[in-house]
Order: C-alpha cells, then structure tokens, then sequence
C-alpha cells in the first residue's frame, strides 16, 4: 500500500519553504494544505512572485490568512501517511521542502518520502522517463498539490498494475 504527496513552494531555491502540501490516498482521496509560514520555528520570508504569479497562483496574503499552523500539518501528515508503506514524491524539492517544513515544527515525519524515479527502477525495473510519459498523458500539470499528488499515484498505478 502506497500514498503520494506533493508540495508547491515560495520559490526554488534553497531558501525556498512550503506553502501548499497535498497527498493522494489508495482510494483516490486526497487533501490539500496550506501552511502558515508566520508559524514556523525559523524565518521563512523567501517569495517569488513568478512562482506565485505563473506556476501555483497561491498568493502570499492568502496563506498567512487561510493556511495552518507549520506543526498542525505535521501531525497531521503523520496521522495519515504513518500508516502507508511507501509514500511517493516525484522531485528531490519535495523531500527538500519536507524536511523543512518538519525541521521547523521540530518534529520528525512517521513515514518515508521516497523520489519515485529510485523505487520504479530499484523495485520494478522501470526507467524515470517511462513515468515522465505517463504523467505527461494526463495532461498539464495544475501546480496545485493535492491535484499533483493524484496524477503522480495516477501514473504510477499505470506503470506498475
């Protein structure tokens, strides 16, 4: 039994935080978040707005107004996701971004983020690119995370059942 999880982001950079995390379960459902980055342990201030503007369109205001508390999503994620074996991301900026996110609640996630490109090739035999293809085939990416997280456990149901 396998979940994925997906972040959007103030940026890319290295000073870059999570503003949005959302996962896809078996069953097909999912939830989406938005973290607060005024409650988190150290200074979260990087913002890109062409990130804001052109890729997520999740402005800066809105989660500062609407989004949770850095350790509320930890507990959650963990009440949720603890239980899966493998849970999936599809980019090395999602465990980047979960390890923030849990470094700033001073908590430690209760499951294991794993890169799907490693575990398709490592357990299945299956190239990166193959997934690639089959993300691509379900059309434009919404940079929205919990629609994210469903393509990816969408692609992957289709490379490997």
């Amino acid at each position: 039994m396998w979940a994925t999880l997906d972040f959007e982001a103030s940026g890319l950079s290295d000073q870059s935080y999570p503003i949005e995390v959302g996962y896809s379960l078996p069953d097909g459902n999912g939830e989406s978040l938005l973290i607060n980055p005024l409650t988190a342990s150290d200074v979260w201030q990087h913002w890109d707005d062409y990130a804001e503007n052109e890729i997520h369109r999740i402005s800066r205001k809105e989660i500062e107004i609407k989004g949770n508390q850095v350790v509320e999503v930890c507990q959650h994620l963990n009440a949720v996701l603890g239980k899966f074996e493998h849970v999936f991301c599809d980019s090395q900026w999602d465990l980047f971004w979960l390890g923030r996110l849990y470094h700033a609640a001073h908590m430690r996630p209760s499951f294991m983020l794993t890169e799907i490109g490693h575990w398709l090739m490592q357990e299945n035999g299956i190239e990166r690119s193959r997934f690639q293809l089959a993300l691509e085939e379900q059309g434009p990416i919404k940079h929205r995370a919990m629609e994210d997280a469903k393509q990816i456990r969408l692609a992957i149901t289709r490379l490997v059942e």
